[in-house]
């Protein structure tokens, strides 16, 4: 398949800022051209640094990674506990406000533009109550949307990611969706890595997104067993031979507003 037929799917890297260690090996792979994207920690103390090397790669998609159950936000909860408050609406609206406005400032500060998509680390930004004030934060802020994470797979990809889209992936507004498809849920044992990329690979639909989390093990890291095993597989000619057995090429930063985005799902996948 040439690559002008190939099918367009984004492969974002998220947790940029989380830690040196695995900042760097995402800019590894930005720059040989392996990544679509990259969701940043804005308010992590190493952002404002690891931003000046997001400058020097135009083609990179740079999102928000929207936080509440990590380190450095002042309104950390455990993420059952998130789900559950934000279900019934008992978070407090003016906190949740101010942490949407305080990682969006620091975002813009340290990058010099607004983020070219937003997403949330656990997904956290599809959860009703936090995604009502996202919809009016953003609206009030810019004046376009912003292209948003939808976690909805097209396809039955095991009960993990059913679960993660039950969650509010139906509550993104369609016209803000940045992906037609959402892949890359597992249990990160990154063994089986290479395989279940090849699947997602395949099965993906055109416009679809993949999440991914290379990196190097950082210590107290969740991911510090599966991110070497990420790396290594992304980083290889094995991904490159992968991505063209598919039939699949990357999108960039300049396919944001033309692909995924625009497209609103067909009737039979929208199964709200």
């Amino acid at each position: 398949m040439s690559a002008g037929l190939a099918k367009g799917v984004w492969l974002v890297a998220d947790d940029y800022a989380q830690a040196p260690a695995i900042d760097a090996v995402i800019l590894e792979l930005a720059q040989a051209g392996r990544l679509s994207a990259t969701s940043v920690f804005s308010h992590s103390p190493h952002w404002p640094q690891a931003a000046q090397d997001l400058r020097h790669l135009p083609d990179l998609a740079v999102g928000l990674h929207f936080n509440l159950t990590h380190a450095w936000s002042s309104t950390m909860h455990s993420l059952p506990r998130l789900i559950l408050a934000a279900s019934c609406n008992r978070l407090p609206e003016s906190v949740l406000r101010q942490a949407w406005r305080e990682q969006l400032d620091r975002f813009e500060e340290a990058l010099g533009r607004r983020p070219d998509y937003i997403d949330g680390h656990q997904h956290v930004h599809q959860l009703q109550q936090i995604r009502r004030i996202m919809l009016s934060e953003i609206e009030a802020r810019y004046a376009q949307p912003v292209p948003l994470r939808s976690t909805w797979p097209r396809r039955w990809r095991g009960l993990k990611a059913a679960v993660i889209a039950a969650l509010g992936s139906q509550g993104i507004p369609p016209g803000w969706r940045m992906n037609t498809d959402f892949a890359g849920v597992y249990g990160f044992q990154g063994e089986h890595y290479a395989a279940l990329m090849r699947r997602w690979l395949q099965d993906v639909a055109p416009g679809g997104m993949i999440m991914c989390h290379p990196g190097a093990a950082v210590a107290g890291d969740p991911l510090q067993a599966s991110r070497p095993f990420e790396r290594a597989y992304l980083a290889s000619a094995d991904f490159v031979a992968d991505l063209e057995a598919a039939g699949a090429r990357l999108l960039w930063r300049q396919d944001i507003g033309h692909l995924g985005m625009s497209e609103r799902h067909t009737s039979g996948d929208d199964r709200r």
